[in-house]
């Protein structure tokens, strides 16, 4: 029963807050053209595209010459801790020609993204401890440092007053984009001013050089996930506290490494910290960045598979077909660490496009997926398995 009430607990906490989704997060519902429910878009939506497209292409062709396993992994939300360890124990059997992958984002319904690139994580926890125990604020304050102060102060000084990085060594290794990523950027039909709406915030705020949609994609970043420590509670509660907490993760770019910046990252906090305060830096986990250069683009290989090669053109034919209008190529702002263990272990490149939109509310209440979306995308990998089983002169 402990184990049956851990999992409800967690089930639930991944769909807080609870009170603010219109119909249960846990069964799907359907309604206004969309399925609601919690992971519809990320990523059960796009899993189901792919299976039911594959089942309509065999319908078709029982003798499909192409071979697919399909790998769903589990643990993405909390660091895949056991996945690079199953990699490493069946690396002989992992040989392949490429993955297919659509867990990343488009900007609607009439613009698909192929994916080429995402960014690295590093998450960690630091911990700022000052007296054994909350102290009266009345009776102690003044004779000593609060760990809140110490917190606050200490995450202020990681970030520079133009929003880079303060941290020394931060972008060592960062590898400016291609020009022509720029130029495929450029065809991104949402815009800044759309973006700033659709954020509801009053200006954005990117890293000198940049604009907003380009450091999503080609910029690292240091971002505050959670800060706490003290009184939490209604009303108020003279303390000093014992304790104050950060939670903070890095996205990163080619070519930082997860590892290093973790380390630098641990380096500048302990650095700041004062004398009067105990620090401790706990690493969560994290992984490295990955990118993939279409076959042909300039910076490519030239060593991918041949049925690599074809599938890029392939998919994009039929996406045009299917949605009006060819993917353009883009890099992902977000994170999955996994892509890049396949890559690493196994040697596969990732052909990713995105089926999931801004408006379906990834990680939040009422999250939903769009229905015109899956059916054309449904359409689109039935044809693309077709096209990729296709006998050729080159195979």
């Amino acid at each position: 029963m402990a184990a049956l009430g851990n999992l409800r607990t967690l089930r639930c906490a991944t769909a807080d807050p609870l009170n603010l989704w219109t119909s249960e997060p846990f069964k799907a519902t359907e309604r206004d053209g969309r399925l609601y429910g919690r992971g519809a878009a990320d990523n059960k939506g796009p899993q189901i595209v792919h299976m039911c497209a594959l089942y309509r292409a065999l319908k078709k062709n029982p003798d499909l010459p192409i071979h697919i396993t399909y790998l769903i992994e589990g643990e993405e939300e909390i660091g895949s801790p056991s996945f690079r360890p199953f990699l490493e124990s069946n690396k002989d059997k992992l040989a392949g020609d490429m993955l297919l992958v659509s867990d990343t984002g488009s900007p609607g319904l009439d613009q698909l993204v192929v994916t080429t690139g995402l960014r690295g994580l590093t998450a960690m926890e630091i911990k700022f401890k000052g007296p054994k125990q909350d102290l009266h604020s009345g009776v102690h304050g003044g004779a000593l440092l609060n760990p809140l102060q110490a917190l606050v102060q200490i995450c202020s000084s990681l970030h520079h007053e133009s929003g880079k990085v303060a941290v020394e060594g931060f972008y060592d290794d960062v590898i400016e984009p291609q020009c022509w990523e720029r130029a495929e950027l450029e065809k991104l039909p949402t815009k800044e001013n759309e973006y700033k709406e659709f954020l509801g915030v009053p200006n954005l705020a990117p890293p000198p050089g940049y604009e907003a949609l380009e450091a999503i994609r080609f910029c690292p970043t240091l971002e505050f996930n959670g800060l706490g420590g003290g009184y939490q509670g209604e009303g108020s509660k003279t303390v000093i506290p014992a304790e104050a907490f950060a939670k903070i993760t890095c996205r990163l770019v080619p070519n930082q490494k997860s590892e290093d910046i973790a380390k630098k990252v641990q380096k500048a906090v302990e650095q700041a910290c004062p004398d009067s305060i105990e620090v401790e830096v706990e690493v969560k986990g994290g992984g490295d960045p990955y990118i993939v250069i279409p076959p042909g683009k300039p910076g490519s290989t030239g060593q991918e598979s041949a049925l690599m090669k074809r599938a890029f053109p392939i998919l994009e034919d039929c996406v045009n077909q299917q949605f009006g209008s060819k993917p353009i190529y883009l890099r992902e702002g977000g994170s999955i660490p996994i892509i890049r263990d396949l890559q690493d272990v196994a040697g596969l490149e990732a052909l990713m496009l995105g089926l999931f939109t801004n408006e379906d509310n990834l990680h939040a209440p009422d999250e939903s997926f769009n229905l015109q979306i899956m059916n054309r995308a449904i359409d689109s990998f039935e044809n693309f398995f077709l096209e990729l089983g296709k006998p050729t002169c080159c195979l």
